[in-house]
């Protein structure tokens, strides 16, 4: 069976020739496109091309194919979506390339050549991610093989949550809470494992936007056994602190700060901050001299090795940073001329209630003049640049910080979800379209963030981003001559340097 179908373009037409075929591996119809020409606007006849039939963009799409086989992504889907895998990774392709909405994704298709060319209309997709939501069965053994896949090569795991803004009002987990985008809306929190050194996503949970991070461990704890990632160590940030927490970790290997102000945390600041930058604690971190102290410390009937860190760089910029919003705050106070009590209270309340324990009111007769706490500045100032890690592990003082500041890669995961993938706000109205759309911006991200590792391990990151390299790729065609001859494009030196940047055969 064969129909025509048109495509306009600017102000020409383009006609082409689907012809439908039966799938015999798939067991399924299947669609492909043949250009026929332009049509006629007068008579609407075909107007023949002499030579050039069709051209497609296409070295972006087989470098992100070969790519997806080549860190297993394909193979996993395929063993956990038998029937829409090519689907699922078609528009984590489009997403990756062009970072749009899905209902454009049938138009970018007219203009790229994949290995398997899917039909993907606007409402299929939405068939497709209200499908996907209750196929969670295999969502979780995608999960579980893939993480078993970079299981020998993850020396640690990060977890960290972020939040994304929603205008909708129909899904369950869209909720007010605190929202790290400091965006006055209603949000999902989105809670992604991150693998270490191996650079990809592993695994994602959503949560309710009005859970907070310290809430959100207990699950995560069972899904890492569940998907034997619980013999690696655990990076977390202090958001996830709490006595309960440490109690439920204490079989799992683990890094967390201690936060700051807590009893424990002073009790070891007050006992390093004044030997701390002796020789005895010195140690070379990337070219600069920090220092480290180890004590141990009982949490939650666990034993802990604390390291208490000294970073004078950092504490150079902090008090800098400190000194300056005290003197603009006194000089403020001095130039606007208060001098009732009140006006002090509420000045100090309304704009500056972080600062108000380092200034004291001084009643010179029926007046009030703001002062200084030297003594509050001085004790604050004494502890700034330092920090405290604690560990279960036998890891050493230099190793436990390199791994807890290694730990950005999720940071940088969910930028590029935010941002790059446009996942900023969400604009899906239904629980099940949501669950659909966020396992494929995950399938996404895995591409993203290997495409980020390479480029930062060859240094091609300093001369190229992401965008670019797939921008380049882009001018590579696949152009078919009548109905059987097809040839590439010419590749330049920089396309064939990126190819093998990332160990991949270039086109010929």
């Amino acid at each position: 069976m064969s129909y025509t179908i048109e495509q306009k373009v600017k102000n020409h037409i383009y006609l082409y020739q689907v012809e439908s075929y039966w799938d015999k591996e798939k067991k399924q119809s299947r669609q492909k496109r043949i250009y026929l020409g332009k049509k006629d606007p007068l008579t609407g006849e075909v107007i023949k091309e002499k030579n050039i039939y069709a051209a497609w963009d296409y070295g972006h799409t087989y470098f992100l194919q070969a790519i997806a086989k080549t860190i297993g992504l394909t193979a996993e889907l395929k063993k956990a979506f038998p029937e829409k895998w090519n689907e699922l990774l078609t528009l984590a392709l489009f997403k990756t390339i062009e970072g749009k909405p899905f209902y454009l994704c049938n138009d970018w298709l007219d203009t790229v050549e994949l290995e398997e060319k899917p039909v993907l209309s606007s409402q299929h997709i939405s068939v497709l991610l209200r499908e996907l939501s209750g196929e969670k069965d295999s969502i979780f053994q995608f999960f579980t093989t893939w993480a078993k896949r970079q299981k020998d090569a993850n020396r640690f795991i990060v977890f960290d949550i972020t939040s994304v803004s929603s205008y909708s009002k129909g899904i369950d987990f869209v909720e007010w809470g605190y929202n790290r985008d400091k965006e006055s809306l209603s949000q999902i929190n989105l809670g992604v494992i991150f693998g270490r050194p191996v650079d990809l996503p592993l695994f994602y949970s959503l949560y309710p936007g009005s859970i907070h991070d310290v809430s959100t461990l207990t699950n995560i704890i069972t899904e890492l056994g569940v998907l034997s990632l619980d013999s690696t160590t655990f990076i977390l940030d202090k958001g996830f602190y709490s006595a309960a927490n440490l109690s439920r970790m204490s079989g799992i290997k683990h890094i967390i700060p201690l936060p700051v102000r807590t009893n424990k945390e002073k009790e070891l600041v007050e006992k390093y901050q004044d030997r701390l930058r002796s020789s005895e604690y010195a140690f070379n971190y990337n070219q600069h001299v920090e220092y480290c102290a180890k004590d141990n410390i009982s949490i939650a009937n666990t034993d802990y090795h604390a390291y208490v860190y000294l970073n004078e760089k950092k504490q150079v910029e902090q008090r800098g940073k400190f000194l300056k919003s005290i003197i603009e705050c006194e000089q403020y106070l001095i130039d606007t001329g208060y001098r009732k009590k009140k006006e002090f209270d509420d000045f100090f309340k309304e704009r500056k209630p972080d600062l108000t324990p380092y200034f004291v009111l001084q009643k010179t007769g029926s007046k009030y003049i703001i002062l200084r706490d030297n003594t509050a500045i001085d004790k604050t100032l004494a502890r700034m640049g330092i920090f405290v890690l604690l560990t279960n592990t036998e890891l050493d003082g230099e190793e436990v910080l390199r791994l807890y500041r290694e730990k950005d890669g999720v940071e940088k995961c969910f930028d590029s979800l935010k941002n790059n993938l446009s996942l900023k706000r969400l604009r899906i109205h239904s629980q099940e379209a949501l669950e659909g759309l966020l396992f494929i911006e995950f399938i996404a991200l895995i591409l993203y963030s290997y495409l980020s590792k390479v480029l930062r391990e060859t240094g091609m990151n300093k001369t190229l981003s992401i965008p670019e390299v797939l921008f380049e790729l882009r001018k590579i065609k696949k152009i078919q001559f009548g109905r059987k001859k097809t040839i590439i494009s010419e590749m330049s030196k920089r396309q064939r340097e990126i190819f093998k940047a990332f160990d991949i055969s270039p086109l010929s």
